[in-house]
């Protein structure tokens, strides 16, 4: 169900919000945005399952924290989204992310679990291997960074790009995620302790066969790795395909 404009105001003022209470669930599913996006969970997220409360977590300088400074360092956003995941969210979690959201949710993963509160499962979506990702391009003009996010992620929508306004909204969001994106740098460390899956399209420039596989490498239980039919954004052309996936795997994750 979609949330509406004045609620999304009022459940997001903070790193997370929920998107779908659901008493008594056995586990939280916590969805972390691609660059650019409004704090929201994907739509086949709705429909993991009913004993499954979805998350959304929100960046600086959206929604609710509209007056808030984009994030610029990882450090700082990486420990607030673990001090929130450990203050708000009870019982049994999964992270999932989105391009530059796998790296938050990958970066969140390993740092609650370095304080002994590890998620269950690691979900993750149009993103190389966090230590065989491609250089990320941020041109300081804008048509420029237009032209590019084209080039590579064909992410802005025909109907932004139309109309001035709307676009102007909508470029300093997403100037700032990518150059947080481009900031990412991957540190050696302990794989995660849960299991991963990874999802990307056959198709997308950013993320190439070898570089999808590599989640293999950062995690000590089993990874799956579902190629789908598309480009950087096809996660969405391809829900019931997701969801039986996610569904399978957030099923054994108890």
């Amino acid at each position: 169900m979609p949330i509406a404009p004045d609620d999304l105001r009022r459940v997001t003022a903070e790193p997370l919000g929920r998107t779908r209470p659901v008493p008594g669930a056995r586990l939280r599913l916590i969805c972390f945005p691609h660059s650019g996006a409004a704090p929201a969970a994907p739509r086949w997220a709705q429909a993991v399952g009913p004993d499954i409360e979805v998350w959304h977590a929100v960046l600086p300088g959206r929604a609710g924290r509209a007056a808030e400074p984009f994030a610029t360092r990882w450090e700082p956003l990486v420990t607030e989204f673990a001090d929130a995941v450990q203050a708000r969210v009870g019982g049994p979690y999964a992270l999932f992310g989105q391009s530059l959201g796998a790296m938050v949710a990958f970066e969140v993963a390993r740092e609650l679990q370095r304080r002994g509160a590890p998620p269950v499962h690691l979900i993750t979506a149009a993103s190389a291997a966090p230590d065989d990702r491609l250089p990320v391009e941020v041109p300081a003009d804008d048509q420029e960074l237009i032209r590019t996010v084209e080039r590579h992620y064909a992410g802005i929508p025909a109907a932004v790009r139309a109309e001035p306004d709307l676009l102007a909204h909508f470029l300093p969001p997403l100037r700032a995620d990518l150059e947080l994106a481009a900031a990412h740098r991957y540190a050696a460390g302990p794989p995660l302790g849960c299991p991963v899956t990874a999802f990307a399209g056959d198709r997308d420039r950013t993320v190439p066969a070898a570089a999808l596989a590599g989640w293999h490498g950062h995690t000590a239980a089993d990874c799956e790795i579902h190629r789908l039919d598309g480009g950087h954004f096809c996660l969405g052309d391809h829900e019931e395909q997701v969801l039986a996936v996610v569904r399978r795997r957030l099923g054994a994750a108890r």
